[in-house]
């Protein structure tokens, strides 16, 4: 079993103005994405933490569904979310998974486990990124 997936959600849209507001964040929820695009704002204005650090509390496996409003635009269709251990002064990529790009736009669900590596009490910085430049970021701190 894959202790990491990611697969994308419904081709949900946003207006321009929520993708200038949100540029460069990631908004992480335990509950799904809407795939109608007028909740799609409502959501992320519930779910958006302002200094970018979000908890889930449920137990393992984690399921984190993610949307990310990237900076600028990537030059490509895909870009990797990667994770890395929050306190590793290098930042180096835990676990990578290529994600597609719609409209500045990263809409994703992932499924984390121990069996992955992943730890209850660990803090892990979440960063979307294509080669070296990061287009969004966010901490994410796993509770039991």
């Amino acid at each position: 079993m894959i202790g990491f997936l990611v697969a994308l959600v419904g081709q949900a849209r946003a207006d321009d103005k929520l993708v200038r507001q949100y540029a460069g964040k990631i908004v992480i929820s335990p509950d799904p994405i809407p795939t109608v695009e007028a909740d799609l704002a409502t959501f992320v204005k519930l779910n958006a933490a302002k200094d970018g650090r979000y908890e889930l509390t449920k137990s393992p496996p984690w399921e984190i569904h993610l949307l990310g409003f990237l900076s600028k635009e990537p030059g490509a269709a895909e870009v990797s979310l990667v994770f890395a251990e929050r306190g590793d002064p290098k930042l180096a990529a835990f676990h990578t998974m290529q994600v597609a790009v719609t409209r500045r736009i990263v809409n994703a669900n992932a499924k984390v486990t121990i069996a992955a590596g992943f730890q209850a009490g660990k803090t892990y910085v979440l960063r979307l990124m294509r080669n070296k430049t990061v287009f969004a970021r966010a901490e994410l701190t796993l509770r039991d």
